[in-house]
This record gives C-alpha cells, structure tokens and sequence, in this order.
C-alpha cells in the first residue's frame, strides 16, 4: 500500500510546478526552499522542468500498474487462504461438536442401562414368603 502511495506521489508530483531556490548557508550547508534566500546566504535558482518527460510518465504509470498487480495478486492469495483457514477450522470444530455428543450420548446410554439394572434387579428380587 506505501509503494502505491509513493508512486502516486511521484505522478502527481509531476506535474507540480514551483520554483526551488538553493541556498549555501553559514559553514557550506546547502539549504532548498521556496522562498528565495536571504542576504548572508549564496542564491542559485534551480531549474526544474514543468512538464515531466513522456516516457518517464509512462515508465512510471507501467511501474504503478506493475506493483497494483502485484497488490491485487498477494490480496487475493491471502484472501483465500484466510478462506482455507476458516474452512479448515470449521471442519475441526465439526469434528469436536460430533465427539461430544458422541460421548454424551454413550453417557445417557451407560445411565439408562444402570437404571434398568436397578429396576429389573428391584421386580426380579426373591420373594420371602411369611408362612
């Protein structure tokens, strides 16, 4: 995303026209502004071209569309393995919702045979007949 801007920066930039004034400060100290300098400072207006160079331009346009590519490609290919990801996630979370309610269903079951136990041991009991 930087290097979209950065380059969007540069095809704008262009296009931009100003004018840029070198000033030798104190000590050789070179100093660019857009003011022109000051008494104590050495000037020298720097030349700078209006209109940018087509085939710059369009070395720089192909350069952009090269790296929007190259964006759009790893988007994509992060997008479907973020996709892979979920899949794969909710595949392991199936599979642990269906083993827990395997073993509470084994539970239920191991509960409801200890009840009949109990209540066939209770109706088939031996009779001690009073005589």
């Amino acid at each position: 995303m930087r290097i979209m801007s950065v380059l969007c920066l540069m095809l704008m930039s262009a296009t931009a026209h100003a004018e840029v004034f070198k000033c030798m400060e104190k000590f050789g100290k070179a100093v660019y502004q857009s003011r022109p300098c000051t008494d104590t400072s050495k000037e020298q207006q720097l030349d700078i071209k209006t209109t940018p160079d087509p085939a710059q331009e369009a070395a720089a346009k192909a350069k952009l569309e090269a790296v929007q590519a190259e964006y759009q490609a790893q988007k994509t290919s992060a997008a479907e393995r973020q996709t892979k990801q979920n899949q794969e996630a909710a595949a392991i979370e199936s599979a642990r919702r269906s083993a827990l309610l395997q073993q509470q269903q084994a539970e239920a079951q191991q509960k409801q045979a200890e009840a009949l136990e109990r209540q066939n041991r209770f109706l088939f009991r031996p009779l001690n007949v009073l005589r």
